[in-house]
């Protein structure tokens, strides 16, 4: 039987992921034509493009092979195309690559209006939540407009609404930190979409603050005392809590319940489509305190078959689960 806030959480937090997908699209045929040539200054956006099959119409991005390793991987044709240092971006530069549609973050929208003085047509996009999310799959769909990225966003969508219907959240699950950085100490607070899929997947946000990347200290961290840690794919340091002087006595730590978020083409945990996989995973760490590697492994295969038309070994799927690079560094 579901509790109120259960009910609560589906009904008003995540009602407009429940709005029909087909009204949500407008009619193609009101659509400006696809672009041909697509420069990316939002590094995470990436995903979106590549998730609905634009990633062969890329002339520019900001992705960086050091931060999405595994996008490099499957798209080493990224490495060739114009590197993106966003807020420096030069009109004069991106007209030279013929960009006939350019994408930037949310936090730049200022710049859209003097890129489209210039004869760039400029889209800023963000969100912050789970909502927000499938509103920039369905306007990436749109500004694509081609019939893969409908199919897609619309596939996309019907998933994500599927999956947020398991969800039934708890309000006696495991506290769960989720760290932002290690070094220095960050972490993600509530009204996030962190805070979100923590939620969804039956455990409680431990930070008592809001936001995202919000510098705290090891004293602010030992007086939360989480049951469950999450650290990041990047992060280098392996056993970082073990061995430090204030936050070896946690909960977490003395239990053993530290892990490391897997990664793929974006990070699972942020702002990026494979929010899917992040779901699955986090609620089989939050119930179980481990994964089920063998069956993760094969949503791993599916999902990224299925959304990104990729064919995923199970070595690499292992890898993408284990945090680790496309191949030995």
């Amino acid at each position: 039987m579901l509790t109120r806030r259960a009910i609560l959480y589906k009904s008003a937090a995540f009602g407009a992921v429940f709005q029909s997908i087909d009204s949500a699209f407008p009619a193609e045929k009101e659509r400006q034509l696809s672009p041909h040539f697509i420069a990316e200054a939002w590094y995470a956006h990436t995903a979106f493009l590549v998730l609905l099959g634009a990633q062969d119409r890329l002339v520019a991005t900001a992705a960086r092979p050091e931060i999405t390793p595994w996008m490099f991987h499957f798209f080493p044709q990224f490495r060739k195309i114009a590197r993106l240092q966003p807020p420096a971006l030069n009109a004069e530069a991106l007209l030279s690559l013929k960009t006939d549609l350019l994408f930037l973050p949310e936090t730049e929208m200022g710049q859209s209006t003097v890129f489209r003085q210039q004869g760039l047509r400029a889209v800023a996009l963000g969100f912050s939540d789970m909502e927000g999310l499938l509103h920039c799959v369905r306007e990436t769909a749109s500004l694509i407009n081609t019939p893969l990225a409908f199919r897609r966003a619309r596939a996309y969508e019907r998933a994500l609404r599927h999956a947020l219907t398991q969800c039934v959240p708890s309000p006696h699950g495991p506290r769960l930190l989720h760290m932002a950085s290690l070094k220095p100490l960050k972490v993600d607070g509530r009204q996030t979409i962190i805070d979100q899929w923590i939620e969804a997947a039956g455990g409680q946000n431990a930070a008592s603050l809001s936001g995202n990347h919000r510098e705290v200290t090891a004293e602010q961290i030992v007086m939360w005392n989480p049951d469950v840690i999450i650290i990041p794919a990047s992060a280098p340091e392996r056993d970082f809590f073990q061995s430090h002087p204030i936050l070896s006595r946690l909960r977490a730590v003395q239990t053993q319940r530290v892990y490391r978020n897997p990664a793929g083409l974006f990070l699972w945990d942020r702002y990026g489509p494979e929010l899917l996989l992040q779901l699955d995973w986090a609620k089989q760490i939050v119930t179980a305190g481990h994964s089920d590697e063998g069956a993760m492994m094969d949503r791993i295969v599916a999902f990224y078959r299925d959304f990104y038309g990729l064919h995923v070994s199970n070595w690499e799927a292992g890898r993408m689960l284990a945090a680790l690079p496309p191949s030995p560094s």
